[in-house]
């Protein structure tokens, strides 16, 4: 049988960088944006927040959605179903930890909108990537 994961991640700018996450889950390290999985009752405005918060350090508000997975997308970890929402977010407080947070984020780091590292990414990432700069005007 297969689950459903609805994950949300946010794209914090600055100039044309984004800020990115290297992540590791089990013996897999990957790049994407801060974000995460929505939990059960939670808020999707809500996950948003404490993710980024607990991956970066800072405090960010929603600024509008950017994108929504069109493509069905398979974790390669386990039989679930992912479907990714992608908001344009803006720092509002806090200290940014480029070491990570000690637990699954090792490093962030900016890289412009034309340089992402697509090959370190996932399906799903790699969507949205495409559209990126149409989606942020660059």
């Amino acid at each position: 049988m297969r689950s459903f994961s609805c994950r949300i991640y946010g794209v914090l700018r600055d100039g044309p960088s984004v800020l990115l996450t290297r992540s590791r889950f089990k013996d897999r390290t990957f790049v994407n944006f801060p974000g995460g999985g929505v939990e059960i009752e939670e808020a999707p405005g809500e996950a948003l927040l404490r993710e980024f918060r607990e991956e970066t350090g800072l405090m960010v508000k929603p600024a509008r959605v950017l994108y929504s997975s069109e493509a069905c997308h398979l974790s390669t970890q386990a039989p679930i179903q992912i479907v990714s929402v992608y908001w344009l977010v803006e720092r509002v407080s806090g200290d940014l930890n480029l070491a990570g947070n000690g637990e699954d984020v090792l490093e962030l780091f900016w890289r412009e909108v034309s340089d992402l590292p697509l090959k370190e990414m996932f399906p799903a990432e790699l969507e949205f990537c495409a559209r990126l700069p149409a989606l942020l005007g660059t």
